[in-house]
């Protein structure tokens, strides 16, 4: 096989296992299909695609140098396209993260650039090289392809990407225009009852809507025109209206509020519009805008509001000192939903901050981060590839968060959480826990309540709860300090401490080490399975209890006197006797391991296994 061919098998080999990985996943994360994987990381084969063309660009010439015949059959593969191939991976990549500029208003004004740099690419490849220099069908097809695709993103009117791409690129948060900007000012009024609802449609701007007056809507419209020829600059802004009426049946008026950019699309005109809109404090509203941040304030009603951008960076989504209800949805852009009296709903796929509500709040986001805080009100958040912080919550909460980092803090109601491959943090809950997590670390500290684990190849640890504890577990290891119920443990693979339980406590495990410690014992029964693992009891001087341990192929070690000595038949090891009057009943029994009986004063507790 020659090197190419190699190369080739190497590079179709880890297409293969790329694909295969985005279909397997899902099992990992259900809530999340193939497609929605695709459609996130498809720029990593771009980045492979790159990333093989300048390894064969380093190691041309080894490769060549041998076979004279060979290096003139086969040409330097370009380094500009290697360049090229891993820079628009990296940049898809990044942007699908939210982060940089927006790609797309950039490809509508400088994909010439493309053609530059390959162009570029050929001289330099000239200037290298004294022979095998050639332009391929291949090539020509792919520039003739950058140029219908360049020609098309810049002229085709009246599409959603137009309208993207017809505004300004923002940089950091600031609007930029390679020109001359214009900015102009117009103000309408239109009469309005309270009782009427409002819809607000706007694209490439900022709105703000506010409590005016209770019987008209205001309009102070901002004209920002790109164009260098201030006469034209006049002229387009002159054509720039905010149209208003009432639309629909007469037992369902609604009034519309929206700029004529729809009828202007096919002009080619580049500019952007702000509005504050001033409607009745008491008022219905549905504010749709896309490309650009939106602010309510200060109204009372039913509010809808919807919004979505190009770039996390033109504008945030805020919704502050309202009452009534609250739908929310927004696309990569910030939602700041703060001071609320009523329930609120929010889907989104960016940043979402949601603090000071009395009411309900219910949050469907992925691939961003959640901030919830000081809430009246249930919780219920599901987020993927993201992050949840939440704390201050009066009532109870509910978090699915696969593949999110989880922190909770000072809940005054029980919660429900679902996470994988993640950390979570829990502390400070007045209630019950109840937690489902795979292939993640958890802690729980300060739970007054009941905690109900199920767990898969997690690290559990728990401190100070109040209630019973119930662990069912695969392959994770549990590390408990002060449990107030009873405990019951069932896990394999990894080791387990208990420290300080004050009622009964049973744990089975396979192939790992239990260790119990305790300075007092109740009444309770206490019972330890291990199979190919240690048992360590350690116990409190003076302590009453039954006991009863039993090894198979194992040793038992006891440091209580009247419990020391061993009665071995055949493979089989036990100790069975009773200190006192009164106290559990322990029961230890293990299998191709050890049995270890030690008293509090002599050793400190969990020395064993830590």
């Amino acid at each position: 096989m020659s090197v190419g061919s190699r190369k080739g098998a190497l590079v179709f080999g880890l297409i293969l296992i790329a694909i295969g990985l985005v279909f397997f996943l899902p099992n990992w994360y259900p809530n999340q299909s193939s497609w929605q994987l695709a459609a996130r990381y498809w720029p990593v084969l771009l980045i492979l695609i790159g990333a093989r063309k300048l390894y064969g660009y380093a190691t041309w010439q080894q490769e060549q140098a041998a076979d004279e015949t060979a290096r003139r059959r086969h040409r330097q593969p370009s380094l500009m396209a290697g360049l090229l191939w891993t820079a628009f991976g990296i940049m898809f990549l990044l942007r699908n993260f939210g982060i940089g500029p927006d790609l797309w208003a950039m490809a509508r004004r400088y994909w010439p650039i493309l053609l530059i740099l390959v162009g570029l690419g050929k001289v330099i490849d000239y200037l290298r090289q004294k022979e095998g220099v050639s332009l391929k069908v291949g090539e020509v097809f792919s520039l003739l392809f950058v140029l219908i695709i360049g020609l098309a993103i810049s002229q085709i009117p009246g599409s959603a990407v137009k309208d993207m791409l017809s505004s300004s690129i923002n940089i950091g948060g600031t609007d930029v225009f390679l020109g001359t900007t214009h900015e102009y000012t117009q103000e309408f009024t239109y009469p309005l009852t309270s009782e009427t609802p409002v819809r607000i449609e706007n694209s490439n701007g900022q709105v703000s809507v506010s409590p005016g007056s209770d019987n008209e809507i205001r309009v102070h419209l901002r004209k920002s025109v790109f164009e260098d020829d201030e006469a034209r600059a006049r002229q387009i802004a002159d054509e720039i209206k905010v149209e208003g009426g009432q639309e629909g049946q007469a037992k369902a008026l609604t009034f519309v509020l929206k700029t004529n950019r729809d009828g202007l699309s096919s002009r080619n005109y580049h500019f952007k519009t702000d509005m504050d809109v001033f409607v009745p404090k008491r008022v219905q509203l549905e504010l749709r805008n896309s490309f650009g941040g939106v602010n309510v304030s200060g109204l009372d009603g039913k509010i809808n509001v919807q919004s979505s951008t190009g770039s996390s960076q033109q504008g945030t989504l805020e919704v502050h000192d309202c009452s009534g209800s609250f739908v929310v949805s927004n696309e990569y852009i910030e939602a700041r939903l703060t001071s609320l009296t009523g329930n609120l709903s929010v889907t989104a796929r960016g940043r979402v901050t949601v603090q000071g509500v009395k009411g309900d709040v219910d949050v469907h986001n992925e691939y961003s981060p959640v901030e919830i805080s000081d809430i009246d009100g249930k919780v219920t958040v599901s987020d993927d590839e993201g992050s949840v912080n939440m704390k201050n919550v009066s009532k109870s909460v509910a978090i699915d968060a696969r593949g999110s980092n989880v922190t909770v803090n000072n809940l005054q109601d029980s919660v429900r959480i679902i996470s994988s491959h993640r950390r979570v943090y829990v502390s400070d809950v007045a209630a019950d826990v109840q937690l489902t997590s795979s292939y993640g670390s958890v802690t729980l500290k300060k739970i007054k309540g009941n905690v109900d684990i199920t767990s898969d190849t997690d690290r559990l640890s728990l401190e100070d709860i109040g209630g019973y504890l119930k662990a069912a577990a695969q392959e994770s290891s549990l590390h408990v300090n002060n449990a107030g119920g009873p405990v019951i443990i069932n896990t394999s693979m990894k080791d387990v401490i208990v420290n300080n339980f004050n009622k009964g406590c049973t744990v089975t495990n396979d192939n790992g080490d239990v260790t119990l410690s305790t300075d007092s014992l109740s009444k309770d029964q206490i019972g330890v399975k291990s199979r190919n693992g240690d048992i360590t009891m350690f116990l409190p001087p003076g302590a009453a209890f039954q006991l009863d341990a039993t090894a198979h192929n194992g040793h038992i070690t006891s440091e209580f006197a009247g419990l020391d000595k061993t009665t071995e038949m055949g493979d089989m090891a036990t100790i069975k006797g009773r200190l006192k009057t009164g106290g559990p009943k322990i029961v230890l029994e293990s299998e191709n391991k050890d049995i270890y009986v030690r008293c509090r004063e002599n050793d400190q507790a969990g020395t064993k296994g830590r």
